[in-house]
């Protein structure tokens, strides 16, 4: 594949302009990222360990670009990375020629395509890899992964148009080869690589991409991708055309958006010959395929790996994907591993017994009550134990300050005394001095983690402020915020009444699955029960908890967390912060904003947006951090240190990321040593 040049004379003196600004404002060279719960997309969803995961992503790139896979040339503007902790950045694999070269099983059909792209590795064919994860898979349909969980899995089968590498924290072309911006920053042209297949061996074109985006640009598809690609204030969505002389898809803005390549990323390219039937104008169907209940051969995707079997409560079986479209630095095609199994495992305790007895090959997000026995593994020489530092994931609990109606019922999401209570910022101030954040961290995390206040975690050092407003574990202060609200223990039972009588009473959920986020919620009842509380601390399993938060919003108190966006950018988690966010926890999606200071996150993360100095942006976003922490909708609790364990010499090509999926992200580069 040939180098990709400038297009005009015009747009090299604008890269070569980029790149000294680039420089002039990026002093550092290392990396480190923003905790939202949504991935390598600008958005967040929630995932079964208890995180809400924000997704896709990119670093900060020059507004205009051209990129390939090939050597970057002096001309090309570079990538702005994030800035992390050295040690949470891993050396990257090398290949080595000497490794046989196997024989894989199934075999790839026909030839790679020209455009294929080449990674710099090595490795053999063979073998099954094994791991697990928690809960159930709720849909395959990368259109609105349910979670964590579905949009880790959709990785496997679906490749998108630029894609994120975990490793070293960059975005670069995927089944695009290159694109272009204008000068104003409004119009991207994406140029697609020729001759890729879809699995089924129908060529894969500029039309499927289109499709795609019509998909999640529907207004009537329930998507929290569309959300990173909304205009913060008014709501406007890019406009996608296609020109086929060029093979490229273009997209048309109504603003400049700093992190565009980033929302691009959170798009699974779909096949339009299958589907095009359920996208229709008026009540489209598109959600209701590729489902757990779908026949396998119907998820048909361009990613390294096709569905060959999935068994509800037991496991996923995927195997290699005999047309996919890449290839190593041997000029052999990826993936090299056979077959992937996904274990659906119930909680973390059965998921470390698994790995512990051998039957998998890696674990995950390590919770902190296994730490000692991944150490004792390691010593014993039977597993490696990677320390990746602070992670990006945060852990919070919400109240419920919705203040709708069930349309179907007439009744109100949450009860009238609940939502008086809930709507009180001295309550939630109480609330947030009563929880024991230093004995959360001693107790459930033995010691490792930190006591956070903001969405961003000191993990975090491009995004962390420290001007956020704090509420240290004081039961003193959390008493008197109560008492000024009137709000005390007339009957003496041990809860106190509001000013109006009403026993300060409601129930708190967390998922079943994390035996961690159970013990935290015990913990927390029991601090609310000292200053007069009481609260019902109650588990639920995920899927139902998720279907709770953004879609019945019958709940009153939960615990929960955001998971590390990928790339770790603020903008990435605009579906949690803008007032008509899906995942604006406490009031979601407002027509308009409910309060003058959501209103200005909202504007706030319209300047930052439209924003291409960081150093502009962060202070935009420290005043939504300072915003967030005065009004407290959520209260942020703490954050955990970040491991992964993987079985010893088992694995090649392995490239730890404190980014999720830590160790998954290159599956299709991964091999079996053993």
């Amino acid at each position: 594949m040939s180098p990709i040049s400038c297009h005009t004379s015009r747009m090299l003196q604008w890269n070569l302009q980029a790149t000294s600004r680039w420089r002039r404002r990026t002093r550092f060279s290392g990396l480190l990222g923003f905790g939202w719960l949504l991935g390598l997309c600008g958005w967040v969803c929630l995932c079964a360990t208890g995180e809400l995961n924000a997704q896709p992503g990119d670093s900060l790139q020059s507004a205009q670009t051209n990129a390939s896979l090939d050597s970057p040339s002096d001309d090309d503007p570079p990538v702005r990375r994030i800035r992390i902790r050295r040690n949470t950045k891993l050396p990257e694999p090398t290949p080595d020629p000497s490794i046989p070269i196997g024989t894989p099983s199934p075999a790839f059909l026909g030839e790679a395509p020209d455009d294929a792209i080449i990674e710099n590795r090595t490795g053999t064919y063979g073998g099954r890899f094994v791991y697990a994860i928690l809960g159930e898979v709720e849909t395959f349909n990368p259109v609105e992964p349910k979670g964590a969980t579905d949009q880790e899995i959709r990785a496997l089968v679906f490749s998108s148009l630029v894609q994120y590498n975990n490793g070293d924290w960059h975005t670069s072309p995927d089944l695009a080869k290159s694109w272009q911006v204008s000068d104003d920053h409004l119009t991207w042209t994406f140029f697609l690589r020729e001759g890729i297949l879809w699995s089924d061996g129908t060529p894969l074109t500029v039309d499927d991409v289109e499709f795609s985006f019509h998909a999640v640009f529907h207004d009537q598809i329930a998507t929290s991708i569309r959300d990173g690609f909304k205009h913060p204030q008014t709501g406007d969505l890019p406009q996608v055309s296609v020109d086929h002389d060029q093979n490229a898809v273009i997209f048309t803005l109504s603003r400049i958006d700093s992190q565009f390549l980033t929302h691009l990323g959170a798009v699974s390219i779909i096949p339009k010959h299958l589907w095009k039937d359920h996208l229709q104008e008026q009540d489209p169907t598109i959600l209701q395929q590729m489902t757990s209940n779908s026949p396998p051969e119907l998820l048909v995707g361009s990613g390294p790996f096709v569905l060959k079997e999935y068994i509800p409560a037991e496991k996923i079986v995927y195997q290699r994907n005999p047309r996919y479209w890449k290839k190593d630095s041997r000029g052999q095609r990826l993936p090299y591993i056979d077959e992937v199994v996904i274990l659906l495992v119930k909680d973390l305790n059965l998921q470390w017994q698994k790995f512990e007895a051998g039957e998998l090959d890696i674990f995950m997000d390590l919770p902190a009550d296994h730490f000692r026995e991944a150490t004792a593994m390691e010593k014993a020489g039977t597993a490696d134990l990677v320390r990746l530092g602070v992670s990006l994931n945060t852990n919070w609990v919400c109240f419920n300050m919705h203040p709708g109606k069930n349309p179907e019922t007439g009744e109100p999401f949450v009860d009238e005394e609940k939502s008086y209570w809930f709507h009180q910022l001295d309550f939630r101030k109480a609330v947030n001095h009563a929880i024991d954040r230093d004995g959360i961290k001693r107790t459930a995390f033995q010691g490792r983690a930190t006591a956070i206040w903001s969405s961003v975690t000191p993990g975090n050092r491009s995004w962390f402020h420290r001007g956020v407003s704090t509420y240290p574990y004081s039961v003193e202060t959390a008493q008197r915020y109560l008492d000024e609200l009137g709000w005390k223990d007339t009957d003496g039972d041990g809860v106190r009444e509001d000013d109006q009588g009403r026993p300060i009473r409601f129930t708190l959920n967390t998922n079943v699955e994390n035996n961690l986020r159970q013990q935290i919620g015990n913990m927390i009842s029991q601090d609310l029960k000292k200053v007069g509380i009481d609260v019902n601390f109650k588990p639920q399993i995920f899927n139902d908890l998720v279907t709770s938060l953004r879609d019945s919003h019958k709940w009153d108190m939960i615990l929960l967390g955001w998971g590390s966006g990928v790339p770790p950018d603020p903008a990435n988690g605009k579906n949690i912060t803008l007032s008509s966010g899906r995942l604006h926890a406490w009031n979601p999606q407002q027509a308009k904003p409910a309060t003058k200071w959501e209103a200005r996150i909202d504007q706030l993360m319209a300047m930052m947006d439209e924003e291409l100095d960081d150093s502009v942006r962060k202070g935009y976003f420290d005043e939504v951090q300072e915003l967030m922490g005065q009004n407290i909708p959520i209260l942020y609790l703490i954050a955990a240190n970040s491991y992964c364990t993987i079985k010893k010499g088992r694995l090649g090509n392995l490239w730890p990321s404190l980014l999720r999926p830590q160790l998954t992200w290159n599956l299709e580069t991964l091999w079996i040593r053993q």
